[in-house]
């Protein structure tokens, strides 16, 4: 192609045809502008969708992480639901208005004791954020509700350990101080496990440990506490989730696209 165009102008040259020449050369420039143009164009194009495919990989991520987060986040809504009704029985045998059952104290009693944090999955979010690619995200909506669920995390996080400092403030200390774990816990796990109690096995609760925690104020102070927190906890587990579910949402449109 380009021996042509040099044979064209040797020839205009040759002939003594300025004019002509001259309106061949720039015609010539025309075109390898406009062939650095469509080159660019391409170029930007392949970037572009290169950018659109990779944002599409972070948002399918982190719609499976949303997914996942409203699934735990739903267990764990229940689970301060079970704690709550536990309280709600045990403040009957601290207030005498339930005839004391040792099982049924040590049962919901273990209930409240034993809980665990909420752990975000966020991988795909502390990816974009770590390696800067948060700018990959072109809706700005979806951007901001991304940030929001991060401090509604923050928020669950402060509740959970206000509530930690409660239970071994209050609860853990006379507890652990008072009972027989080892009984209590395989006593608890039989009655999970809906098995028949056998009361001359080493798993009968012992009435005194019970009578010393019905008759601490501390300890009852802790359950209280525990319930307050619980009931805050399940606002924000809920808060969270319906957040989740707008985000999927808003994902799935932006790609759809």
């Amino acid at each position: 192609m380009l021996k042509f165009f040099r044979k064209i102008r040797q020839n205009l040259i040759s002939e003594g045809n300025t004019g002509k020449y001259l309106k061949y050369a720039l015609g010539e420039i025309v075109l390898v502008v406009i062939g650095i143009l469509v080159a660019l164009q391409i170029n930007n194009s392949n970037e572009v969708r290169k950018t659109r495919d990779k944002e599409l990989i972070y948002l399918n991520n982190i719609k499976e992480d949303l997914r996942l987060n409203i699934v735990e986040l739903e267990e764990y809504s229940v689970s301060r639901d079970e704690a709550i009704n536990s309280i709600a029985l045990l403040m009957g045998f601290f207030e005498g208005k339930k005839d004391l059952n040792l099982n049924k104290f040590n049962l919901n009693n273990l209930n409240v004791l034993v809980w665990y944090p909420f752990i975000q999955d966020a991988n795909t979010y502390q990816e974009l954020m770590n390696s800067g690619n948060l700018s990959l995200i072109a809706n700005k909506e979806i951007k901001n509700e991304l940030q929001n669920m991060q401090k509604s995390y923050e928020r669950i996080k402060f509740i959970e350990n206000e509530m930690q400092q409660d239970y071994e403030s209050y609860l853990y200390d006379p507890y652990f101080s008072t009972a027989d774990l080892n009984t209590n816990l395989k006593n608890y796990s039989q009655q999970l496990n809906n098995e028949k109690l056998n009361s001359k096995e080493e798993l009968e609760i012992d009435p005194s440990e019970v009578v010393t925690l019905l008759n601490n104020r501390k300890y009852k102070n802790g359950l209280v506490l525990a319930s307050y927190n619980s009931d805050l906890l399940k606002v924000e587990y809920q808060s969270m989730i319906v957040r989740a579910q707008r985000l999927i949402e808003l994902i799935d449109n932006e790609s759809n696209k």
